[in-house]
């Protein structure tokens, strides 16, 4: 039976939304809860066995998020993925849409809230040496780039001081904003999200894990963040 937190593919979470939430008793809650689709991606990254935001996704599902259904989803780190599963997850039933991708800057302890996604540029070959056609995101956008409607200053200001990131927390886990969430699969991803419906999408890129940083204290800020970008939803 799936809970709250269900990891799974994108036509099972799809299957699952269509569903009337219900009690232990079997009668309709009135209290909607609010559904958000996380995405991270699966395999090995920069040597280390399991991606950063894969290892988070099973984070995820381990403790329920209050008042939220999570819908977790792992993609293969490959833009034919993207391109396929990701317009899957455009429907009416999903309220928020989290992208969580790793990035490999050493020593950093850094969450990066990421504004904007671009049309260009996507040169870099993916797992199966595979490069988007004309190094674009395959998309009818007329724009070059895109912009999160979600006010991401307010956000990272609001997390910060819920989970007291002041430097020393969590072996000096900060959150910040970023304009360039870099010419990959998590960009390509982020701008066809984007693209789709830019009000509830986003795009967070998370550290590798080290010292007290560990794959619990992300977690819980991720969380929280959960929480705060789904309140007006």
């Amino acid at each position: 039976m799936m809970g709250p937190n269900t990891l799974g593919e994108v036509s099972d979470m799809l299957t699952l939304c269509d569903r009337v939430p219900e009690d232990i008793s079997g009668n309709i809650m009135l209290d909607w809860t609010k559904e958000v689709v996380v995405t991270g991606f699966k395999g090995s990254f920069e040597g280390t066995p399991d991606d950063v935001s894969s290892v988070i996704i099973d984070e995820l599902q381990k403790v329920d998020v209050e008042n939220r259904i999570l819908l977790l989803i792992k993609l293969d780190a490959s833009y034919e993925e993207v391109m396929k599963k990701i317009p899957e997850l455009f429907t009416e039933h999903q309220d928020f849409v989290l992208h969580l991708a790793s990035y490999s800057e050493q020593n950093k302890t850094t969450i990066f809230i990421e504004q904007k996604a671009f049309m260009s540029g996507y040169t870099k070959p993916d797992k199966n040496e595979f490069i988007p056609e004309g190094n674009r995101v395959k998309s009818e956008s007329k724009e070059q780039e895109l912009v999160t409607k979600v006010n991401v200053d307010d956000l990272v200001k609001e997390l910060t001081e819920k989970c007291g990131l002041n430097g020393q927390k969590y072996g000096g886990l900060t959150v910040e904003k970023s304009e360039d969430p870099g010419r990959f699969i998590e960009g390509y991803t982020y701008f066809l999200s984007l693209d789709a419906n830019p009000s509830s999408r986003l795009l967070v890129k998370i550290p590798a894990f080290q010292g007290e940083c560990t794959k619990e204290a992300v977690a819980s800020v991720i969380r929280e963040l959960i929480i705060i970008a789904t309140r007006s939803f």
